[in-house]
């Protein structure tokens, strides 16, 4: 009866945040004319250790959080609702600079910089799983941003996926069709792929994605593409560190990170972030991939430092 329940009441929660975002985004904020100081982001394939760092960075006394603010980007942009949770329309996955105009400018100033001046924190970081591969479109939203780009084994990555994809517990009523990672009727799968392939990203190998894992890997695979195509391009503004290398030292990465971010590294707040840090988990240590990808997603993986291997299939 309470599961029943959750399902009705969450169109009516998504259709309020919708009217949340589009208020905002009609809204004059005093960042029209001037933004302020540049943002910071933390992007990442999904199920990388992002939420984690998100919760930490949340307690900082410095920062205004934004938890993966779907709505918000909703109100700058349809078309970055990959999932279609507020917009019925065809989004996208990848996006790059050309995609922002004037007007996603203005709209993202008053949804997402504005947050900072309602909170009263000095430094805006926000965290949606999506933006590793949409860095070209946040740089013509916001220049100079800083980038915490978090890496974690592609093969533990995949099994997160493939557990998120299969669980059926979370329903939207009158979306029966719904994948809680993939969306309903896959579509930000199709999104994924369609993008995916326009940037040439294996387009011969796609089709022969069958599983969770698989879709998973590849969606790791595209993230880790992204990032690596501005890396030259944002030089000192990407700041790159392993989940595994988190959850080893949170104290020394974590510390960086607040240096990167340009924040201080407060003695209670390291001590209550390495409290909240857990023991990582062991996962399958294999994948099968088409060869390219294969291939590709073991380079990944040595760079990294990572045991897992794809096998090719």
């Amino acid at each position: 009866m309470i599961e029943t329940l959750r399902q009705l009441l969450r169109p009516l929660r998504y259709a309020q945040r919708r009217r949340i975002g589009e208020r905002l985004a009609r809204r004059p904020s005093p960042l029209d004319a001037d933004p302020g100081p540049p943002p910071g982001f933390i992007v990442g394939c999904g199920r990388s250790g992002t939420t984690i760092l998100g919760k930490i960075l949340q307690e900082h006394p410095q920062v205004c959080y934004l938890f993966e603010p779907y709505h918000l980007w909703a109100a700058v942009d349809p078309r970055t609702d990959a999932t279609n949770l507020y917009h019925r329309t065809a989004a996208h996955m990848l996006m790059d600079a050309a995609m922002a105009d004037d007007s996603a400018r203005l709209r993202f100033r008053r949804c997402i910089l504005n947050q900072r001046i309602l909170a009263e924190k000095p430094f805006l970081i926000e965290k949606t799983p999506h933006n590793a591969m949409r860095l070209g479109y946040l740089e013509a939203l916001a220049p100079g941003a800083r980038y915490a780009h978090i890496v974690r084994d592609g093969v533990s990555v995949a099994g997160s996926i493939t557990k998120v994809a299969e669980d059926s517990h979370y329903k939207i009523a009158g979306r029966p069709r719904l994948n809680q990672w993939w969306g309903e009727d896959d579509v930000k799968w199709r999104n994924l792929v369609r993008g995916g392939v326009a940037a040439g990203y294996y387009p011969d190998e796609v089709d022969r994605l069958s599983t969770h894992a698989q879709r998973g890997a590849y969606e790791w695979l595209v993230s880790l593409h992204e990032v690596d195509k501005w890396r030259s391009i944002l030089g000192d503004r990407l700041h790159e560190f392993t989940y595994e290398a988190l959850l080893a030292d949170g104290r020394t990465t974590l510390t960086d990170l607040a240096r990167f971010f340009g924040l201080e590294s407060p003695e209670h707040w390291l001590n209550t972030s390495v409290a909240m840090l857990g023991a990582g988990r062991t996962k399958a240590r294999t994948i099968d991939l088409p060869p390219h990808m294969a291939e590709a997603f073991n380079a990944f993986q040595e760079r990294y430092g990572f045991p897992g291997r794809a096998e090719a299939i």
